[in-house]
């Protein structure tokens, strides 16, 4: 719809006029003729041209009917309903000329001055016709009329939204199976003399629920294409899914669901399912009283101009103290102190808060207070640019928009990149600032009658909008006005950036801490797991032990029951190890200081009748030791002091001693140190080239640590070995 100036009047029949209707000669064929109309049409029918539906709708109605003219003069109409008749019929569109089925007498419509809309739309009523040539005063064709170009020019959005369905609806309803061809829906269509043929998944009674929906275009489309329409299923050509409304909602609103859904009519039913009617965007104009539409222009013209005449009044009264501009009045110095208090209210609590809430629902209070205005929203765009109403204040007695999310059809291709460009959009009157009518009927919804936009951007991402709406009147807004919701839109693109990177740490920390609890509960299951093995080790090994320990019963063999009694102890020293892990916190290394104590103690309570008299030191502090460490370090332990209470002391020894040292040095390395005070080891043996089998581990075991092992034999027997924990 082309910018009104703001004196144009709302009456005015010049918007409506098609300025390009489809014209032909009497002589041409039919066939032709419906591939003209198919042709003009096809565009509304390509999804990947994305059209506006406004364009859409405009470009089926010129596509609805074709002007027969030669020699500049209006011979007749031929229509989409001329058209299904003849496809009906099976007669042979080649073969015959569009003069044989036009319709005469053709009612034109000479523009004058006392000629407007409602004039235009009285004659269609009164004729039932759909297209109104309209001519010059010398007879000359300057466009065509339709209902279609009717409903976008006729600014009836507060009328609309008052009417419900019910006031609207066509009958009647005619129902066929999907199954139907294409030729017989046509049939039907013609029968009944209807424009559309709702199908079902079977059958034709009211109760079945509808899949999909058949207009006579569609036919039409089909026959230009020269497509075989006996052998050509309705199922093909249905529109799917189907926009189904109740009979109580409003025009206007169920017109926003078919802008949103991208339709050009909807299914009305009742609560139990039965399809009431069809409804067109110009169904109201065929049924709503004419004076009553009438009555709902003139007072919005009126509004128009009583807004008109008080901006005059303003800018005049501009004009007249222009000189005076320096001086600033007190209110409006007490204005500009208030959005500077507004602003600085707005960044201290930027500051001070990542409560996105919090923050964005008191701005949106503070600006409507601020600006006497019913609604202000902020609104946030999805990646196919539609939208959702995230915060709002709006005064008592207007419809709440909060959380309603809008599909503006016309949004992408109008607004979206001017808006990323930091475009700020002031409109004083919807019905006068240019937009097309999709967009009007979604502002009209919302009883917007005003508006004053501007983008909330983060870097080249067009994030949302920050809306100002007046609802009860057209507005004039001032300058600092707009300066301050551009400013206010900037600290609410900070704000939103700042809570979403506090949303998005807490939800990382929150995905941490998920994360932490999962690795604990595995980790406690897996230290069960291992107390449990460890506690069957130990278990199976003091089996061992037991099982040599009866064996030993039967043996009276004194070489071969020391061999048994020494295995058994290497089988306690290890099951010990397995003990004190199974009742440590500590799964993985053991207290060895306090081990070597109880290992010691045992393996003098084994040897008690050597060991009576033996006494035992130890030496060990805080030594902690890994399982792959403590293992051959306690066999090593084990083996020479056995070695020193079997072979190191003779009845003559006093005072008999066996010490145990374990002590950290440097690197991380550790010196254990095994000594008694016997009589020492034979000065022709070597103990690591030895038949000795418990010297022979022990060398082993030290091998098996990496570590080092000496032997001083000055007084009594001293083994030193240094190593380092196994990792």
């Amino acid at each position: 719809m082309p910018k009104q100036e703001p004196s144009a009047s709302l009456f005015s029949l010049e918007p409506a006029i098609d300025r390009r209707p489809l014209k032909v000669t009497p002589n041409t064929s039919l066939i032709e003729t419906i591939t003209i109309m198919g042709k003009a049409r096809s565009s509304c029918i390509l999804p990947s041209l994305n059209l506006l539906l406004d364009t859409a709708f405009l470009t089926e109605a010129r596509g609805s009917g074709v002007l027969v003219i030669q020699d500049a003069q209006i011979f007749g109409v031929f229509t989409d309903a001329d058209a299904l008749q003849v496809i009906a019929s099976g007669r042979n569109l080649a073969e015959m000329k569009v003069a044989e089925l036009m319709r005469q007498p053709v009612f034109t419509l000479s523009q004058s001055d006392t000629v407007d809309i409602f004039t235009a739309l009285s004659l269609l009523r009164q004729h039932q016709i759909r297209h109104l040539p309209i001519i010059d005063a010398g007879g000359q064709l300057l466009g065509m009329v339709t209902l279609e170009s009717i409903r976008q020019a006729l600014q009836l959005d507060e009328l609309l939204r008052s009417r419900q369905l019910a006031e609207v609806i066509s009958t009647p309803i005619v129902q066929t199976s999907v199954t139907t061809s294409v030729l017989g829906i046509a049939q039907l269509m013609v029968e009944h003399q209807v424009n559309s043929v709702v199908l079902t998944a079977g059958g034709t009674k009211a109760d079945i629920e509808p899949v999909g929906l058949v207009m006579d275009r569609d036919i039409i489309q089909l026959q230009a294409l020269q497509v075989n329409l006996s052998q050509t299923q309705a199922q093909t050509i249905m529109q799917t899914p189907l926009l189904n409304c109740e009979p109580t909602e409003s025009i206007l609103a169920a017109y926003w669901k078919m802008q949103q859904r991208r339709v050009q009519q909807f299914i009305v039913s009742d609560e139990c399912g039965k399809i009431l009617g069809i409804v067109t965007p110009t169904n109201f104009l065929k049924t709503l009283d004419v004076a009553l539409m009438r009555r709902s222009v003139e007072q919005l013209q009126r509004s128009i101009e009583q807004f008109e005449n008080k901006k005059t009044e303003l800018l005049q009264s501009s004009d007249a103290n222009i000189k005076l501009e320096v001086q600033q009045t007190p209110a409006e110095l007490m204005e500009q102190l208030q959005c500077n208090r507004l602003l600085t209210a707005m960044a201290l609590r930027i500051r001070k808060s990542l409560n996105w809430d919090e923050i964005l629902n008191t701005t949106v209070a503070e600006v409507r207070q601020f600006l006497q205005t019913e609604r202000v929203i902020i609104y946030r765009f999805n990646l196919d640019l539609s939208g959702t109403v995230v915060v709002e204040s709006v005064a008592s007695g207007w419809q709440p928009a909060l959380n309603s999310t809008i599909q503006d059809t016309c949004f992408g291709k109008n607004y979206a990149q001017s808006y990323k460009e930091g475009r700020t959009l002031v409109a004083e009157d919807i019905y006068t600032a240019g937009f097309t009518q999709c967009h009007i009927d979604i502002l009209a919804l919302y009883n917007i009658r005003a508006s004053l936009i501007v983008p909330i951007l983060q870097k080249e991402h067009l994030w949302g909008l920050l809306c100002a709406y007046h609802c009860s009147e057209p507005r004039y807004w001032r300058q600092f006005e707009v300066d301050l919701l551009q400013q206010l839109a900037t600290h609410v693109a900070i704000a939103i950036q700042q809570s979403e990177l506090y949303q998005q740490v807490q939800s990382e920390l929150t995905e941490r801490r998920r994360a932490e609890e999962q690795l604990l509960v595995s980790l406690k299951e897996k230290e069960i797991l291992l107390k449990e093995v460890h506690h069957r080790v130990k278990n199976n090994l003091q089996t061992i032990s037991s099982l040599l320990r009866l064996q030993s019963d039967y043996i009276k063999d004194e070489k071969a029951l020391a061999s048994f009694k020494d295995s058994q102890n290497r089988i306690r020293s290890m099951a010990l190890i397995h003990e004190k892990l199974y009742q440590s916190k500590d799964l993985f290394r053991i207290d060895f200081a306090e081990y070597i104590r109880e290992l010691a103690t045992n393996l003098l309570r084994s040897y008690s009748a050597r060991a009576q008299t033996v006494t035992l030191k130890i030496d060990a502090q805080d030594i902690w030791l890994n399982i792959d460490t403590a293992i051959p370090c306690g066999l090593i332990i084990n083996e020479l002091v056995l070695n020193s209470l079997k072979h190191a002391f003779r009845p003559k020894n006093k005072k008999p001693q066996i010490s145990i040292a374990i002590h950290s040095i440097n690197s991380g390395k550790f010196r254990l140190t095994i000594s008694d005070n016997g009589v020492g080891l034979p000065k022709d043996i070597d103990f690591k080239d030895t038949e000795s089998l418990g010297l022979q581990l022990v060398c082993t075991f030290t091998e098996q640590l990496e570590g080092t092992i000496d032997l001083d034999n000055s007084q009594g027997t001293q083994f030193i070995i240094e190593f380092a924990e196994l990792q």
